[in-house]
């Protein structure tokens, strides 16, 4: 009987390693793939400035894209010119033109409001200016003066992670 009770404990031990093995492989499966999932929906934002000169016309273009492989919900969108926040409402190609007095031709802002999101590979133009005076002195100024321009983009992924896009950091 005492042969049995031994056989019956060794048993029992021998299936609790099993089953807190499992558990723990269990566990660590979930874990891996949990953080996994965050990978897959992370975003990444970049920057592209883009300067032309065709036919006597200065195009500057401020563009940003969500290369990442998620999408960027956008926390908060903030423009700094030397350090300083530039009021929602500011036209900063306009502003940008007018220091160099030049023809401006065609002019855009586009403001990103809390809340709105750029999808995987979404291509946005921020600023766009042509000017009809296109010498090379002329684009070097513009380009200058639209330097003295910073962006800060707050933004998360679909799981709430918090990332931040800064042009002030290169």
């Amino acid at each position: 009987m005492f042969e049995n009770a031994v056989k019956v404990i060794n048993f029992v031990n021998w299936s609790l390693v099993v089953a807190t093995t499992a558990v723990v492989m269990s566990s660590w499966q979930m874990w891996a793939q949990r953080k996994h999932n965050r990978v897959s929906v992370t975003p990444h934002l970049s920057e592209h400035t883009h300067t032309s000169v065709n036919n006597g016309v200065i195009s500057l273009q401020f563009n940003i894209a969500n290369n990442g492989i998620g999408p960027a919900f956008i926390n908060s969108f903030t423009v700094l010119h030397n350090g300083k926040k530039v009021d929602k409402d500011t036209d900063v190609p306009q502003l940008v033109a007018g220091r160099s007095k030049v023809n401006i031709l065609d002019s855009s802002t586009h403001w990103l409001a809390k809340g709105a999101s750029l999808a995987v590979n979404e291509k946005l133009t921020l600023f766009y200016l042509d000017v009809g005076q296109g010498r090379e002195y002329l684009k070097q100024e513009l380009e200058t003066a639209f330097n003295e321009y910073d962006l800060v983009i707050e933004y998360s992924n679909a799981y709430k992670e918090c990332f931040v896009f800064d042009t002030r950091e290169d």
